[in-house]
Order: structure tokens, then C-alpha cells, then sequence
């Protein structure tokens, strides 16, 4: 088996991660404090895009120790990965920032752990497959030249966060100079062209199909990704991502584009800095089938996978707003909890498991600690819902029975949990802070509206 050049890597040899390994940045008490009350001021953006990046690289780190095993994969595998990992250094040469972008895609999360779970040998080869994809789009959003053969398993090549390639044999040579790069079938003929402009990957051609950019910001609507939703499905009812239909722009039938836009305009007339931090924190929305019941509704968000909020076809506006809410919380908390930790398993016997209010099973510290938070910014949304002018009567009063029965519930749990003997320190702080910030929703003033102000541009990175 050959392995990576010492030239090329570190001192004994193995190659070295894009951008460094370097630890993760300090969280401040004042930053912790300010995350607790579910909303972000300037700065804070930037340290959880930060914290991301620094998860995503310590994932890879893993695969990277991983391979270091003789018998992990075959020679081929490997050295078809060294062959890519040095197209990833090809491309962080043009342009470190893109190549960052690329890596802390949702669905790269996913597949990293998706692989890291493989066993050993050729399931784990096959897996590894796909970093070739994820190092080609890296070189494409660069701007590098490059030619390489890649994997196309069951027909489809998938480039993250830019779309689906479509074929019937494998591999598919991809060629990228200047502005174009075209991906070709096996002995090169026809194919699919690719134009590449200020970091943006747009294709037409046989088999071709791109991810759509949803309006405000850089958020997609991911129908198409293998990875963009977990092997097992997504939430309790394990619902499989909806599949782009073949004939037209809608996904399933549902016109997303449409619910975003609305879902959005209803988010930024309510609360302006509540969705400035969903578009600078999002990046894909992932369709999942409607569940089997009528009514019935899903919502999920991934701790390897931040950045994508995955849901059944809301039937309002509104319903979609307050799930890109609740489930950016997730997200933030996550990443939150991957730099400073929360809690902690205790060190002798099983954790304890809770009831919950929003919830019919049980639930650990980690699941109380993350659906109190969510309920938290949901209940500071309608606070503010009930305090728009000119909203009809009958509205003003649903938004503030909504509110209190999630100030209801976050009580509750947050008693939960100040109880519990699993919180770290800068765990017990954080709830105590957001325990703070449910008692100032409670003021007949309503909710400090110079809390949470939109980070500048330059904080979104």
C-alpha cells in the first residue's frame, strides 16, 4: 500500500488537513450568556461558523487516523484517496475560503460520520468513494485546473451544495479549465458542462441537475444529495428526504421555493434579526417525504451535519418560520456544545432520562437541554408576534396563547435541569442565563429588543 509523501504531509508522513487542526476558539462568559438568550449578537455568528468548521476538520482528522491502519482499506482505496486529498491541497492553494465552504456543507457532515461508521475493508472503501466528489467541488468552487476520475455508485455523482450528475457507467472523468469544466462519460465523450464564476458552480447537459438557491441569502434547497438526510431517515418516524420529481421545479409536488419566500417575509417582518441569523447560519433546506398519517409533521437537524434544517411540507408560512427557528436553535446549540461542553454523561452509572412536555418519550439532559432551548427562541418569536402592530385581535391572542404555553414548558424544563447533576459548569451558567431571558419574557415589557441586533456583513463568513 502506498502511502502519502513525506514531502507532502506531516513529519511522519501522513498528509496534513486543510487550513490546519488547531483547537477550537474560546467561548467567552459574555458570548455564552448572549447564545443562552437564543440570539445572536455581532461576532457570535462568526464563533459558531468558526466552531463548525473546526467540528468538520476534526472529523476529518478521524477518517485521516483511520486510514493510518494497514488493514483499513485496500491499497487502491487508498491510494486513490491520497490522489484526491492532494487535489483538496491543489484547491485550498487558490482559494482557502471555498475549500472551507465546501467542507462545512451539511451533507459532507453526514458522510463523514456515515463513513467513520463503516467497517473496515471494502464497505469502508466504497464509502471513501465519495471524497473525491467533495474534493472535486472544492476545486471547482477554487477556480483550480484539474482532470480526475471519479465514482459515480448506483449512476449518480453528487457534488455538494451544487448538484447530481447522472449516468449510466462509472467512472466519470472530470476535466476543469478556466471558466468550464465538463464531466464526461467513460472515454470521454459528451457529457455535461459546468461554469464556474466568483465561487458558484451552475451545469447544464445530459443527466445534469443543480441544486436551487433559495431567494435571500445562500441557502439551497438540497432534493438531490445522497447524504443530504441520515441512512435510517430522519426523525422518529425515520422519514426518507423527498426525491426531485423528474418533470418539473417542484420537489414532491411542493412548491418550496414559494414557502421559503413567504415563510421568510413572515420572519423578517416579525423579528428581523431572527432571520438574519437563519440566513447566515443556514445553508440547505432538505425536503423530507410527507409522513404516512394525515398531519402528521417533522422537523430535524443533525449534530455532524449544522447548517441543515430538514422538514415535511408546512401547511403555513407561519408553520415554516417557526421550524426554520427551532431548528436553527439546534443547530447553534450543537456546535455550541462541541466548544465548550454542557454536560457530561456522570461518571458512575446510567444518565438520567426526563419527561418533557413536548415530547410523549423520555429524554436525557442533552435532548432536555436542546428542546428547552429551541422552545425558548420559539416562545421569544411570539412574544414578539404578539407585539406587531396592527395585528387583528383574534391573531394577537393565538400568538400570545402560543407564547405561554411555551414559557410554560421551557419552565419546566429548565427546573429539570437545574437539578440535574450532569450539567458542567459552563452548563449550569448557560441555563441559568437562559433562565434569565424566559423571566424577561414575562415582563409586561415584553422582550429586550436591543438583544440579538443582526451581525454585520463582515461577521457572516
Amino acid at each position: 500500500m502506498s502511502g502519502p509523501r513525506p514531502a507532502d504531509g506531516t513529519p511522519d508522513g501522513r498528509p496534513e488537513a486543510p487550513g490546519g487542526l488547531e483547537g477550537p476558539g474560546r467561548v467567552t462568559p459574555q458570548a455564552l450568556a448572549r447564545l443562552a438568550r437564543t440570539r445572536t449578537a455581532p461576532g457570535d455568528v462568526a464563533l459558531l461558523l468558526d466552531g463548525l468548521h473546526s467540528g468538520r476538520l476534526l472529523l476529518l482528522k478521524s477518517l485521516l487516523t483511520r486510514l493510518e491502519r494497514p488493514p483499513a482499506v485496500p491499497g487502491p482505496a487508498r491510494a486513490r484517496f491520497e490522489e484526491h486529498w492532494q487535489l483538496l491541497e491543489h484547491a485550498e492553494a487558490h482559494h482557502p475560503a471555498r475549500v472551507a465552504e465546501t467542507l462545512d456543507y451539511p451533507s459532507v457532515g453526514t458522510w463523514l460520520a456515515h463513513t467513520l461508521a463503516a467497517p473496515d475493508g471494502e464497505t469502508l472503501a466504497l464509502r471513501l468513494g465519495h471524497f473525491g466528489a467533495v474534493a472535486a467541488t472544492a476545486a471547482l468552487r477554487a477556480g483550480a485546473d484539474f482532470a480526475l476520475d471519479l465514482p459515480a455508485p448506483g449512476g449518480r455523482l453528487a457534488l455538494p451544495g451544487t448538484g447530481l450528475l447522472r449516468v449510466t457507467d462509472s467512472p466519470v472523468r472530470l476535466t476543469a479549465h478556466g471558466p468550464a469544466a465538463r464531466l464526461a462519460a467513460p472515454g470521454g465523450h459528451g457529457g455535461a458542462l459546468l461554469l464556474r464564476a466568483a465561487g458558484r458552480v451552475t451545469g447544464h447537459g445530459p443527466g445534469w441537475q443543480g441544486l436551487r438557491r433559495l431567494a435571500g441569502g445562500p441557502v439551497r434547497l438540497d432534493d438531490l444529495d445522497p447524504y443530504r438526510a441520515p441512512p435510517g431517515g430522519a426523525g422518529r418516524s425515520a422519514l426518507p428526504a423527498a426525491p426531485r420529481t423528474a418533470g418539473g421545479p417542484r420537489t414532491d409536488a411542493v412548491p418550496w421555493p414559494r414557502h421559503w419566500r413567504a415563510a421568510l417575509a413572515l420572519l423578517r417582518a416579525t423579528d428581523p434579526a431572527r432571520a438574519a441569523e437563519v440566513t447566515a447560519l443556514l445553508r440547505c433546506l432538505v425536503p423530507l417525504a410527507p409522513a404516512g398519517r394525515p398531519g402528521a409533521k417533522a422537523s430535524a437537524t443533525y449534530r455532524v451535519a449544522p447548517g441543515a434544517v430538514l422538514t415535511t411540507p408546512p401547511d403555513s408560512p407561519r408553520e415554516l418560520a417557526e421550524v426554520l427557528v427551532h431548528e436553527t436553535q439546534h443547530g447553534k446549540l450543537a456546535v455550541l456544545h462541541d466548544l465548550v461542553p454542557l454536560y457530561a454523561p456522570p461518571p458512575h452509572g446510567r444518565p438520567a432520562l426526563h419527561r418533557v412536555a413536548w415530547r410523549p418519550d423520555p429524554r436525557p439532559v442533552g435532548g432536555v437541554l436542546q428542546g428547552a432551548y429551541a422552545h425558548l427562541a420559539l416562545a421569544d418569536l411570539r412574544t414578539r408576534a404578539a407585539l406587531l402592530p396592527g395585528l387583528a385581535p383574534t391573531a394577537r391572542h393565538e400568538a400570545r396563547t402560543r407564547r405561554d404555553s411555551c414559557l410554560r414548558q421551557v419552565a419546566r424544563a429548565l427546573d429539570v435541569l437545574l437539578e440535574s447533576a450532569e450539567l458542567t459548569p459552563a452548563g449550569r451558567e448557560f441555563v441559568i442565563a437562559m433562565e434569565r431571558h424566559l423571566a424577561g419574557l414575562t415582563r409586561p415589557g415584553g422582550p429586550d429588543v436591543t438583544i440579538g441586533t443582526a451581525s454585520p456583513v463582515g461577521d457572516v463568513r
